[in-house]
């Protein structure tokens, strides 16, 4: 079996992370009350107060007074900084614009590390604004933002009313991030991932009708990151998944794309490189048709049209060609909801992030530990239609564990490759009935099922086809 080391990453981060926030607070000590931060004063005034407390960073800035404070427009942290909110205050947004809290460099292309957020909560109050495909950081799209950040911090965050356009929490492009303690509850992804290593989220309650947590990889881009690539060594555990979400409890995306060529065919929000910049087709009708490519881009930012008619999106220029989930484990996970962690090669009339043109060879990788879950309700743990690597350890369902299904819904141009599976399943507990443990529903699925060191009472029950590979010391019954 593969080393994991998630444990070992959340321990270093967590005490690298301390060590920052101690670092901060050793600094200069700022109350934005000083500049007129007040529950009782204008939104306009609050903002300029709390930016006004908050700029060049190398501080702790504590608002000392509870109260709900009314915001109208972005507020910008800068490195080596700790905002420490007392219990009992709310950041409340007053207008229709996108971040409360966001990083310095997520717009001005620089980055930003040591920020460390305590005690924040956020009411939404139907102001939400969608990012702007044209800015310097299109699909950045939390209420609290992080974008080209090295250790960040976020302790106690609240948002329960945030709606269908933003999500609560969004981090992309990091190196070291902890989310731990948290209630979410709202109408889009609670906390979302992408591109990044070396995380932690913990300790934590989600209701959510979109995803409650994203770790994405891959991504519909454009209007939801603003760079792909792949998210490493990464830990979620100690969660309540509350009944009454809808969509997954964790999303895990990959994708990957190919070099442009003349009469290339793409689909929206197809990826693609042209030498080291990366693009999508963005924004096109929803649907599966293809259009056919003849002249390659060649912008660096924003939204250019080719003479086909085609919308191209400018991402990134480091050459990335694929987005992969390495080592990330999901423990001591409550799931109280008929939602999974879902594993997806999205392939739909929204995106489609394994291009046709790309060999089954160079599929992208999701690489898994999904260890003491209990799920309270019918339906698998996990599910999905990408191929993985999945390591089950002390879990225990009402339903199936796992379903996978094959990875093409017959989107039009795309080939029906088959999926490769290889799940271990050790110290898991198989008593009561079951119509079925593990689902394999590609008919020209591949893999390996290994059953070792489990109590089974009854046989574990199995449908697989013939290219999966079933081992070990657990009886189990193949349909």
């Amino acid at each position: 079996m593969k080393a994991r080391p998630s444990v070992a990453v959340a321990v270093v981060l967590m005490a690298l992370l301390a060590a920052r926030g101690a670092t901060a607070e050793s600094e200069k000590v700022v109350d934005p009350a000083a500049f007129g931060f007040s529950p009782d004063a204008a939104p306009a005034v609050n903002a300029r107060a709390l930016q006004t407390a908050l700029d060049g960073g190398k501080r702790t800035v504590r608002v000392s007074k509870p109260g709900v404070y009314g915001l109208d427009r972005n507020v910008y942290i800068d490195s080596d900084t700790t905002l420490d909110f007392a219990p009992g205050t709310v950041l409340k947004k007053m207008k229709p614009y996108q971040h409360v809290l966001v990083n310095r460099g997520a717009y001005n292309y620089g980055c930003d590390s040591n920020i460390v957020v305590r005690n924040l909560e956020i009411r939404v109050n139907k102001m939400e604004k969608e990012p702007d495909p044209n800015s310097n950081a299109p699909g950045l799209n939390g209420h609290i933002s992080f974008y080209r950040v090295k250790n960040v911090e976020c302790r106690n965050l609240t948002c329960t009313d945030f709606e269908r356009s933003q999500y609560c929490y969004h981090a992309v492009d990091f190196d070291g991030i902890v989310v731990d303690g948290f209630v979410i509850r709202g109408g889009k992804d609670g906390i979302h991932l992408n591109r990044g290593r070396n995380f932690v989220v913990r300790n934590g309650v989600l209701r959510t009708l979109d995803d409650g947590i994203a770790v994405n990889a891959g991504e519909w881009p454009g209007g939801f990151t603003p760079v792909m690539g792949s998210i490493e060594n990464g830990l979620v555990e100690n969660i309540v998944d509350e009944d009454g979400g809808k969509c997954n409890f964790a999303r895990v995306i990959t994708g990957c794309w190919k070099e442009w060529h003349p009469g290339m065919k793409l689909q929206r929000c197809d990826i693609f490189n042209v030498g080291k910049n990366v693009y999508t087709v963005f924004p096109m009708p929803l649907g599966t048709n293809e259009y056919v490519s003849m002249t390659a881009p060649t912008h660096k930012h924003g939204v250019w049209k080719s003479p086909e008619g085609i919308n191209f999106l400018f991402l990134q220029d480091d050459g990335e060609t694929r987005a992969d989930i390495r080592n990330v484990t999901f423990r001591n996970i409550r799931m109280n909801c008929k939602r999974s962690i879902a594993c997806y090669w999205e392939n739909c009339e929204w995106a489609r992030l394994v291009h046709p043109e790309i060999p089954p060879k160079d599929y992208p990788v999701i690489d898994i530990r999904v260890e003491n879950v209990v799920k309270t309700v019918p339906g698998a743990i996990v599910g999905g239609n990408a191929s993985a690597d999945i390591v089950f350890n002390n879990v225990k369902s009402i339903g199936p564990i796992l379903t996978m299904w094959r990875w093409s819904r017959s989107v039009q141009g795309t080939p029906l490759y088959a999926t490769v599976h290889n799940i271990t399943v050790t110290n898991c507990v198989f008593d009561g009935e079951s119509r079925m443990d593990f689902n394999f529903f590609d008919p020209d699925g591949k893999g390996t099922l290994t059953l070792r060191g489990n109590q089974a009472h009854r046989p574990v029950k199995v449908r697989a086809p013939g290219g999966i590979r079933i081992s070990g010391d657990t009886p189990f019954e193949k349909k």
